[in-house]
């Protein structure tokens, strides 16, 4: 068997040779790499998800300030806004889903020897449910609304002014809240009992949300410290393989492969490139751990 490093084997480039142990650490350092980039990438979603239903419900409180006097069908409005929540709900949702549903196999995949690691993520999730009310509300309400129904049964709209009637420059402000109420949840007897047993009458979702994403987001970090020294010790090697093959062809190393050969059979190949992996570094340092997102609350109040 012959092992080397080349740009391609269809024209005449430089081939380095490397040993077979050599190529099996290259082949698991990118396979290491490439589920830690999904990993950020599926969590990416997540985050994007959650944005967007934050903008909707922003948007909601926009349109009430701007169109509210101008709505001739209050009915049909009020379904409008109850549709397009329920809609960047359920994505928030699916995208959760989607993350918790691949997050054990990528932690295994990225530490191969450790073979526990199933019981630790979940335990880190188990962590989450046993405290966190709102964590284990919205993965019952996330079950509920793929099978049975929607969440958002109740949209509401305020406005006060922030000031004494007596000060002229006072400011209006307008806002909402859409709630889930637990009478409609529990009518059809799908939802998760528990759950439902320590429900109040009603929960206010996007609270409810910022809670959830906040453990999630727990969660994600907890799995980067547990992955990290897999991720970093797999990084230079791919790095290593690209200086040492740039030390005898000095051109761009876009394309570059490991190959196995036997004689002119080619036996294995793969990509040696780290475009990728700057991507998940990217994502890492776009998407940092949320603390007291439940204390938080975006707002367009104009500051003086």
């Amino acid at each position: 068997m012959e092992h080397f490093l080349a740009w391609d084997t269809l024209a005449n480039y430089p081939r380095l040779a490397i040993d077979s142990q050599r190529f099996l650490l290259l082949k698991r350092s990118r396979d290491i790499l490439a589920e830690a980039l999904e990993l950020e990438e599926e969590y990416e979603m997540m985050i994007s998800s959650y944005i967007d239903l934050e903008k909707e419900f922003m948007n909601v409180s926009i349109s009430h300030m701007v169109r509210s006097h101008n709505v001739h069908n209050v009915y049909l409005h009020f379904c409008d806004t109850r549709l397009a929540l329920n809609r960047r709900l359920m994505n928030l949702l699916t995208s959760v889903r989607l993350y918790l549903d691949d997050l054990t196999a990528h932690c295994s995949a990225c530490l191969p020897e450790q073979s526990e690691i199933e019981q630790q993520v979940e335990s880190l999730r188990s962590t989450e449910y046993q405290k966190n009310f709102d964590y284990r509300f919205m993965e019952a309400l996330r079950n509920y609304i793929q099978h049975y129904g929607i969440a958002v049964h109740q949209v509401m709209f305020q406005q006060r002014a922030t000031a004494s009637d007596l000060d002229i420059n006072g400011l209006f402000e307008f806002s909402s809240s859409f709630w889930a109420e637990k009478k409609l949840i529990a009518s059809d007897g799908h939802f998760k009992k528990p759950i439902l047993d320590e429900m109040p009458d009603r929960v206010e979702l996007i609270s409810a949300s910022r809670g959830y994403i906040e453990a999630l987001s727990s969660i994600h970090n907890n799995v980067r410290q547990m992955t990290s020294k897999s991720v970093n010790e797999a990084r230079p090697l791919i790095q290593t393989a690209i200086d040492d093959y740039r030390a005898v062809y000095k051109k761009d190393l876009v394309g570059l492969n490991a190959y196995v050969f036997d004689g002119k059979t080619k036996i294995d190949e793969i990509p040696i490139f780290l475009i990728g992996d700057d991507i998940r570094i990217q994502l890492e340092k776009r998407n940092r751990q949320l603390v007291n997102l439940k204390r938080k609350y975006p707002t367009g109040q104009v500051r003086r």
